[in-house]
């Protein structure tokens, strides 16, 4: 081999290696504010970048509206997101799930305080209510679509993340707030403590991890075995419970296909 020929092959050999050194940035849908998404979810994705051998970092957006345009820009390498951003990305620009919660469907509840004299829906017709986002899947879609189902009508008040729906009805803001129910359960004990759930909706599909195109299918494999390992030990379930897991299952795309059945746009104009 000439000299400029070995080169040459060390240049490529070297930018491939490179390549595959770059850490997988992994969006998690801001449930709660950054600082507490980071401080649960860091320690399980730096295990699961452990056991599969692949660096991973972990990021979010300041709201849901603004990790889906980060999703639909394709700025995340693999992405936690509720099943509505899953329809639209996994059309464009391509994310295909390959992973969600084990045993633990997706249902949006309606909560009030644990001291509140509500005792059903019919009671907070032209209540003041409190949702995190307008695209909030479970916790404002499909709970308001199934108050107007009823002929139930409240005022919605946007408060930009499922922690501050907790405190404000926690804090006698709001009479109603709609949220999710592992929102509730990984709340502050004192939080949490304060709140009942006054409604559940129709389940589906918890929500996925997804991958960009652009992650080789032999990392999703390794990632999604990674994920699918920590119910098995009890370093795995430590880091689990802190995100109130059960464990990981496979996922696939067409797990999806009920929520692509909805009438998704009229679920958005009914939360308008």
């Amino acid at each position: 081999m000439t000299r400029i020929g070995f080169w040459g092959l060390l240049l490529v050999l070297s930018g491939v290696l490179g390549a595959h050194a770059q850490p997988l940035w992994v969006g998690i849908t801001p449930l709660k504010p950054a600082a507490k998404l980071a401080e649960e979810w860091t320690p399980l994705l730096d295990e699961v970048a452990r056991r599969s051998g692949v660096e991973l970092r972990f990021r979010t957006a300041t709201s849901i509206p603004a990790f889906g345009e980060r999703l639909e820009k394709g700025e995340y390498d693999i992405a936690y997101m509720n099943p509505y951003h899953y329809q639209v990305v996994s059309a464009s620009p391509g994310y295909r799930a390959f992973a969600r919660e084990r045993n633990q469907p997706l249902e949006g509840i309606l909560i009030v305080r644990k001291d509140s004299k509500i005792k059903n829906l019919r009671e907070i017709n032209g209540a003041r209510v409190s949702f995190p986002t307008q695209l909030a899947f479970a916790a404002s879609m499909l709970t308001q679509a199934e108050l107007h189902a009823q002929g139930i009508q409240v005022h919605a008040q946007y408060v930009q993340s499922h922690d501050s729906v907790l405190k404000s009805v926690a804090g006698g803001h709001f009479e109603v707030g709609g949220t999710i129910l592992k929102v509730l359960q990984t709340a502050d004990p004192q939080l949490g403590g304060s709140l009942r759930v006054l409604h559940t909706t129709a389940v589906y599909h918890s929500h996925p991890f997804g991958a960009h195109p652009r992650v080789p299918a032999s990392t999703v494999h390794k990632l999604q075995q990674a994920f699918s390992s920590l119910q098995q030990d009890e370093v795995g379930r430590k880091l689990l419970a802190t995100v109130a897991f059960k464990g990981f299952e496979p996922a696939i795309d067409s797990d999806y296909n009920d929520v692509r059945r909805l009438d998704l746009k009229k679920l958005i104009e009914s939360v308008q």
